[in-house]
């Protein structure tokens, strides 16, 4: 049987799963996605009437995540918006100052510039962000070159690009791992998968059974971090 939950006059689908529980579990992710996992034996109708009772809970889970998607790609910064670096969500706040300086304190993305137009304000932050998201990419890669490295492989260079549909690519005639500038927004075990993903491509260019072997020995957890960029940070919208 399929699961609906009406809201606004549009129907959502649930995912419902029936396991070997003893509560029930109801998630809504960033994707939109909703999920209810649940008793194996709990009849059709309790379900429904759950999410009947539930339908608001979920209205307000959907709204604070459209509002996110929002600013996931912003187009400008001004003080009040929001934004987030390495899972953490920031207030942006702009400052006047005799000198351009981006600085992240107590929660706070502080724009200090003597910039007026917005343009440039934008132009500002952007260029901060390529630069720290490439320092930060470049960290994890010193970290984890070795893995690879022992093999004779190249270190490569780090290449910061705005991508709508990857986390990550590598070209391995370049010597080089193209890293999305909004990876920097996901956190920071999200980001090693990434970068170690690439790394390893280096050594099979294929998604084989050796490369998801020595993915697994470096980092047991990696399709933990996979679902947590799928569900947890939204990419291309």
């Amino acid at each position: 049987m399929a699961f609906f939950v009406t809201i606004k006059g549009k129907d959502y689908p649930v995912n419902v799963s029936l396991k070997k529980m003893k509560q029930v579990r109801l998630k809504v992710f960033p994707s939109g996605e909703i999920r209810l996992s649940a008793p194996q034996d709990t009849p059709e109708d309790w379900i429904e009437k759950y999410l009947t009772d539930k339908t608001s809970w979920i209205e307000e889970k959907l709204d604070v995540f459209t509002q996110t998607k929002a600013i996931e790609k912003e187009e400008h910064f001004f003080s009040g918006t929001s934004t987030r670096i390495l899972g953490r969500q920031l207030t942006v706040e702009v400052s006047p100052s005799n000198k351009k300086q981006i600085v992240v304190e107590d929660g706070i993305l502080r724009v200090l510039t003597f910039e007026k137009e917005q343009q440039r304000i934008d132009s500002q932050v952007n260029n901060w962000w390529q630069q720290a998201s490439r320092r930060y990419y470049q960290e994890v890669i010193e970290r984890l070159y070795p893995i690879i490295g022992k093999h004779g492989i190249e270190k490569p260079k780090v290449c910061v690009k705005k991508m709508s549909t990857l986390w990550g690519s590598c070209s391995r005639k370049n010597a080089t791992i193209n890293l999305n500038y909004y990876l920097y927004k996901a956190s920071a075990p999200c980001v090693e998968y990434v970068i170690l993903h690439e790394l390893i491509h280096f050594l099979y260019p294929h998604h084989n059974k050796d490369f998801y072997d020595l993915l697994t020995v470096h980092m047991p957890d990696w399709q933990e971090r996979k679902k947590q960029l799928d569900y947890e940070f939204v990419l291309g919208i």
